[in-house]
This record gives C-alpha cells, structure tokens and sequence, in this order.
C-alpha cells in the first residue's frame, strides 16, 4: 500500500481543534499513515508548538476559543513561513476563502470532509513546496 504521505514528504503535522473528537480522530488517523502529529486545542498551544518545531502542514480549525483560525494561521506563517496552511471550517465559505486568500492561506476545507478531499488538496499544494510557489486559495 503506497502511503502519500510520505510520497509527498508530509512528514510532520500540527492540528488545531478544539473539539476533542475531531482532534482525536485525525490523531488516529495520522498515526496510521506514519505521520509525526501534534495537536493544540487552542492558539497558545499552537504559537508554542510552531515556536518549538519545524512543521510541514499546519490544518486549523476557523472557529478557536479566543482567537479566529484565520488569524491564528497569519500569525504561524510569520513565525514559520514554509508550512502549508489549511483552514477548516464548517460556516459558509465564499466569503472566508477570499479572505484567506489575502491571508496567504493555502486552502479552505469544508467540514465535514474525508481523508480523500484531505489528500486531494494536499498533492495541489506539496508537488511545489520545493519552489514555494502559492497558488489561489481553493474551497473543498
């Protein structure tokens, strides 16, 4: 069984979600995939976890106790510049994506999503990690 993860050279992640279930549940599931995870319940843990270590794909949710993912993730990509960043949310996302898109967010993934919309973005975006390049903010 090819695992993409590594293919792509995903090698480390930081989720931020509040919600246990969620949280837990990619957990699992990057375990699995052989993914080195760590996750954060909310911006301090995650500002800590970024100022700790070097990450490839940060995926945050939008709606954090105290602080908008969206801001959250303006504030990772000055202190780690090189990480893709993904947003999830579950509020309508038109509106948000054009926001992220200014933000210099990578993509907007719409709650609930499987592993397969997950991994489609991700080949979008790892292939030209070597280049840095950005493209447009998609909405998943």
């Amino acid at each position: 069984m090819k695992n993409l993860y590594k293919e792509l050279g995903v090698e480390s992640i930081l989720l931020i979600e509040d919600d246990p279930w969620s949280r837990d549940s990619l957990s699992i599931y990057f375990q699995i995939v052989e993914c080195r995870m760590q996750s954060a319940e909310n911006a301090m843990e995650a500002i800590a976890a970024v100022s700790r270590n070097r990450f490839d794909l940060i995926l945050c949710e939008y709606q954090l106790p105290g602080m908008k993912g969206l801001t959250l993730l303006e504030m990772l990509g000055n202190i780690h510049p090189g990480a893709i960043q993904f947003l999830i949310t579950s509020y309508p996302v038109q509106k948000l994506a054009e926001e992220a898109v200014r933000s210099g967010i990578h993509e907007v993934i719409r709650k609930p999503f499987t592993m397969e919309t997950l991994e489609e973005s991700l080949m979008r975006y790892f292939p030209r990690v070597p280049q840095r390049g950005r493209e447009p903010v998609g909405v998943h």
